[in-house]
């Protein structure tokens, strides 16, 4: 007997799920994302490769600017438009607030077998603030295991929590360990 096959949800979905998320659980609001987008969009997709007419502007060209990248990106997650150009996904993702961003590269990598790591920049106190990142990501992983392990069963949704929690501990040892290598070259 074959096993019953497994589907990947959409690349998009991913995004759409984790992005309902951030404006649910944060203060910003749909047509300011949108121009985040835009502006990422328009910087990083270079103008002759770009699908969608997102637009920036001053005073009432802003107004409408904001109005049409909102209405741009509420027809893709409303399902309106069935498919998120790829030439337009590293913006959006880009464009999603810390926590949120995390999470949704971690989970697309995730879908390939694959650990999302920040690369380290040369910021002064990059190995306190690497460091921190280790202890807060431990300190989130140890929390979401005590929470699933309450009741003695660990859920779908418990699963998936503390394996997005154990990804991000490992990307940021990863990315405290580049950065003590770096230092060790350096120094």
């Amino acid at each position: 007997m074959k096993p019953a096959p497994h589907f990947l949800p959409p690349r998009q979905q991913v995004i759409y799920a984790i992005t309902r998320r951030m404006l649910d659980e944060t203060a910003m609001n749909a047509n300011t994302f949108a121009m985040v987008v835009a502006e990422l969009y328009l910087q990083l997709t270079a103008p002759d490769v770009r699908t969608v007419p997102m637009k920036l502007g001053e005073g009432d060209e802003l107004l409408a600017a904001m109005k049409n990248n909102g209405q741009i990106l509420r027809r893709y997650m409303d399902g309106t438009v069935k498919v998120l150009p790829a030439d337009l996904e590293d913006a959006w993702v880009l464009a999603l607030q810390a926590p949120y961003r995390d999470e949704c590269e971690l989970m697309l990598a995730r879908r390939r077998g694959r650990l999302s790591v920040v690369i380290p920049d040369d910021t002064a106190g990059e190995g306190a603030e690497a460091m921190a990142q280790v202890m807060a990501n431990a300190g989130e992983l140890c929390s979401g295991w005590a929470r699933s392990l309450a009741d003695g069963v660990i859920d779908r949704s418990e699963q998936l929590q503390i394996l997005n929690s154990s990804d991000g501990v490992i990307a940021s040892v990863l990315r405290f360990r580049a950065h003590v290598q770096k230092a060790a070259v350096h120094g």
